[in-house]
């Protein structure tokens, strides 16, 4: 129990590290447009190229990376992470910035699907789903503490100097996962017939349609959480900074939760709360987000589902095929990246045509849609 407890805990320190890095450009979206000389929506370009790179280098990289030593696999992502983000800090423009991080960004499509699946080589099998949801607390340890900080670092340091910071971060995670996961473990090789089998899979196709309408319906906004904050309350990095504490702290309550929920419960009924809890949010800052009341309520039923829901999708999946789970994970992964940058262009779409107000109204409607496919998953699964 101790030694599984030291996984989870370098595994979450990690998941910590890679969310952190996902999140750096939403929080310093307005410094980078104003620094870059570029305009917001093409700043999101970011997002949403390292985002399509992610959601193909995913399932790719699992592939090629099959057969490699699960330590040497983990600690390269997590380097290439520290690497490349001290890169984009020396950037001279936006294109270069993009190939970079880009690049970076490789190492988040490796990790996050990977340690779950070397989860379930490490922990016994009645307690790897609570496991894996606790893992993902990492990403909402990442936007209570990781992404707030940055936002409010970028407002006073510079982009520059936030990125080599967090660089540092990135290598504290190297060490800590270098010296904890033994040496000489391998996954299981994923081979075409892996993808194959997956792909005919009726019931986890259906749980994948659902972490890419999710993704898609979050990041019509927070793609744009910077800008979308100083429209309806207050331009300033304070309340930006804030404004993430509060998301992310109630992302880590809602993660806690599916954790302990899970055993009981299952991991679609998380699914289905973390949805409607999502949506609700969403529609609340559509609808009343300008009043501070009501921002901070939307804020909170919003951030309560996000991590919730990405832990308990992983977990649906593991419980659904546990032999396809290495190829069922990191294409979930690549759902989430596909999904965020589908979200990133339709809320670029919407800030050009109807303006900021409408972002969550509309994440609100793919939330919606998100919760039928989850409900048509669960029909579907149990009648295979």
């Amino acid at each position: 129990m101790r030694q599984e407890r030291a996984f989870v805990l370098a595994f979450l320190f990690g998941n910590f590290v890679i969310g952190t890095g996902v999140m750096l450009v939403p929080g310093l979206l307005l410094v980078l447009s104003n620094d870059l000389g570029a305009t917001v929506p093409q700043t999101a370009l970011l997002i949403t190229i390292a985002a399509i790179g992610m959601c193909i280098g995913s399932p790719v990289l699992a592939t090629l990376t099959s057969r490699i030593d699960r330590r040497t696999l983990l600690t390269g992502s997590l380097a290439l992470y520290a690497v490349g983000h001290a890169l984009c800090a020396l950037a001279p423009n936006l294109t270069m910035l993009i190939i970079v991080r880009s690049v970076t960004m490789m190492g988040a499509a490796v990790f996050t699907p990977q340690a779950a699946a070397t989860l379930s080589l490490l922990i016994a099998p009645e307690r790897r789903a609570a496991a894996i949801t606790g893992v993902f607390l990492g990403w909402s340890v990442a936007s209570v503490f990781g992404s707030p900080a940055a936002s409010w670092l970028g407002a006073h340091i510079g982009w520059r100097w936030t990125f080599s910071a967090f660089s540092l971060v990135c290598v504290m995670g190297v060490v800590w996962v270098y010296r904890v996961v033994p040496s000489g473990l391998h996954g299981v090789s994923l081979s075409r017939d892996a993808w194959l089998r997956v792909l005919k899979h009726p019931a986890l196709i259906a749980i994948l349609l659902v972490t890419a309408a999710s993704a898609s319906g979050q990041f019509t906004t927070f793609a744009y959480i910077a800008p979308f904050i100083g429209f309806l309350l207050d331009p300033s990095p304070n309340t930006l900074s804030l404004a993430l504490v509060m998301f992310g702290g109630a992302g880590i309550a809602g993660t806690v939760w599916a954790t302990r929920r899970i055993a009981h419960r299952g991991a679609s009924s998380n699914v289905a709360i973390s949805l409607i809890s999502m949506c609700l949010g969403m529609a609340i800052l559509g609808a009343f987000g300008s009043w501070l009341i009501a921002f901070i309520a939307g804020t909170l039923a919003w951030g309560a589902g996000i991590f919730a829901n990405n832990s308990s999708q992983q977990a649906r999946l593991v419980l659904a095929s546990p032999e396809l789970s290495g190829a069922s994970i990191a294409l979930n992964t690549s759902m989430i990246y596909l999904g965020q940058a589908v979200g990133t262009t339709v809320g670029g779409a919407v800030i050009a045509s109807v303006g900021y107000r409408w972002l969550p109204v509309v994440g609100a409607v793919v939330l919606a849609g998100a919760l039928l496919l989850s409900w048509r998953a669960d029909r579907r699964r149990l009648s295979d």
